[in-house]
C-alpha cells in the first residue's frame, strides 16, 4: 500500500490495548486519517488523547465515534450512519471482540434467532460493520480488510482444544445455541471456536467480494495487556494479565501490545497477507513466525461449512451489503 498519507483506516476495538498501540504506529507511519470505532465515546476520546500526546499527530488525523457495540446490531448501524458521507475508507481493521467468561454457554437473541454469544461478538458484529460500510458506499474500491484472528482456530496444546464440526448441521446447531450433548462450557475453547468461525467467514468473503476488496485473517500471536480478559473479575483479570501472561512473556510464549501492534500495523499496511489468507503462529504455538494456517485445520477449507455459516448470517442479518430493517423469522 503506497501513499499512506491519503488513506483512511477504520479500527473497531480501537481503545483496547492492542488497538490503541496499533493506531499509534499507523499514525507514526503516515496514515492520513484514523477513525476510532469504539463502544463508548468517552473511552474513545480518552484513547485518542493518549495517541495524540504520544505521537504528536494532528488532531484532525484521528477522529472518534462511539456506539460500536459488537453485541448490538442496531447500535452498529446507527454508528456507521453517523460517519461522514464524503469519507471513503480504504482500510478496515476489525479488532473488536473478546472472551465470554461465564460458567455456561451464553447466547444473544436477535431477529427471532438465538446465537452463541462469543461468535456474535467476535464474528457477527464485524460482519454487520462490513456489510453496513458496503451498503452505505463508504468503502473505497479495492479496500483492505484485516480481521483479528487467533491461534485457537486450530487449537493450542494445553490451552485450547482443536475446534471442529462433524458437518454443516453440527455447525448450525452450535452457532444457533443448541448445545445438547456438548462438553461443559470452557471460555477458552469457545473463543477458539469463534476464531475458527471467523476464518470460515473470511474465506467466504474473500471469494464473494474479490472484485471489491481484499480480506485477511491475521493474528500476531498471543498478546498480553489487551482488553480480551476484561470479562474476568477485577482481581482475577489482574492476576492473569500481570502474573500468568507476565510469566508467559518471560518464557517467550506471549508478547506485549507494542510487539503485537507492530505486526498488525505491517498487515494493515499491506506488507503481510493477500486476499483470503489465514496467517498466525506456527502449528502448536501461541507465538512465533507468521505462517499460513490453512493446513492446520481441515475445517478452514470446508466449503460446506463456509456456505452454512453464510446462510446463518443471512438469516440473522439479511443479505450482505443491504440494509435490513425488518425482523426475520427463522424457519428450519
Amino acid at each position: 500500500m503506497e501513499n499512506l498519507e491519503t488513506r483512511t483506516v477504520l479500527v473497531t476495538g480501537a481503545n483496547g490495548g492492542l488497538g490503541r498501540e496499533t493506531i499509534k504506529l499507523l499514525v507514526k507511519n503516515g496514515f492520513g486519517k484514523v477513525i476510532m470505532a469504539c463502544r463508548s465515546q468517552s473511552k474513545a476520546n480518552a484513547a485518542r488523547d493518549e495517541i495524540l500526546a504520544e505521537t504528536g499527530a494532528k488532531p484532525e488525523s484521528v477522529i472518534t465515534f462511539g456506539g460500536y457495540d459488537m453485541n448490538n446490531p442496531e447500535a452498529i448501524r446507527a454508528a456507521i450512519s453517523a460517519l461522514p458521507k464524503d469519507t471513503l475508507i480504504d482500510t478496515v481493521f476489525l479488532g473488536a471482540g473478546g472472551v465470554v467468561f461465564e460458567k455456561d454457554y451464553q447466547t444473544i437473541q436477535w431477529n427471532g434467532l438465538t446465537i452463541e454469544k462469543t461468535i456474535f461478538q467476535n464474528v457477527v458484529g464485524g460482519h454487520i460493520v462490513l456489510s453496513e460500510l458496503v451498503h452505505r458506499n463508504l468503502l473505497a474500491d479495492g479496500a483492505r480488510v484485516i480481521v483479528a484472528g487467533g491461534e485457537g482456530a486450530r487449537g493450542i496444546p494445553g490451552m485450547m482444544e482443536i475446534p471442529k464440526f462433524s458437518d454443516a448441521n453440527d455447525l448450525r446447531r452450535y452457532v444457533l445455541g443448541d448445545f445438547a450433548g456438548r462438553k461443559k462450557y470452557n471460555p477458552m475453547n469457545a473463543i477458539g471456536v469463534s476464531k475458527l468461525i471467523s476464518a470460515l467467514w473470511v474465506r467466504k468473503v474473500s471469494k464473494l467480494m474479490a472484485d471489491k476488496m481484499e480480506i485477511v485473517w491475521f493474528s500476531p500471536g498471543l498478546t498480553y495487556g489487551t482488553s480480551g480478559t476484561s470479562g474476568l473479575p477485577p482481581t482475577m483479570n489482574w492476576f492473569v494479565q500481570k502474573v500468568v501472561f507476565g510469566a508467559m512473556g518471560l518464557l517467550g510464549k506471549a508478547q506485549n501490545p507494542q510487539q503485537g501492534a507492530s505486526k498488525f500495523a505491517d498487515c494493515i499496511e499491506g506488507k503481510i497477507g493477500k486476499n483470503g489468507d489465514l496467517i498466525a503462529s506456527p502449528q502448536g504455538k501461541s507465538i512465533g513466525d507468521l505462517v499460513d494456517q490453512g493446513p492446520m485445520n481441515p475445517a478452514f477449507d470446508d466449503d460446506k461449512l463456509h456456505a452454512e455459516f453464510w446462510a446463518i448470517l443471512e438469516e440473522v442479518c439479511g443479505p450482505f451489503g443491504e440494509q435490513q430493517d425488518a425482523v426475520l423469522e427463522y424457519v428450519k
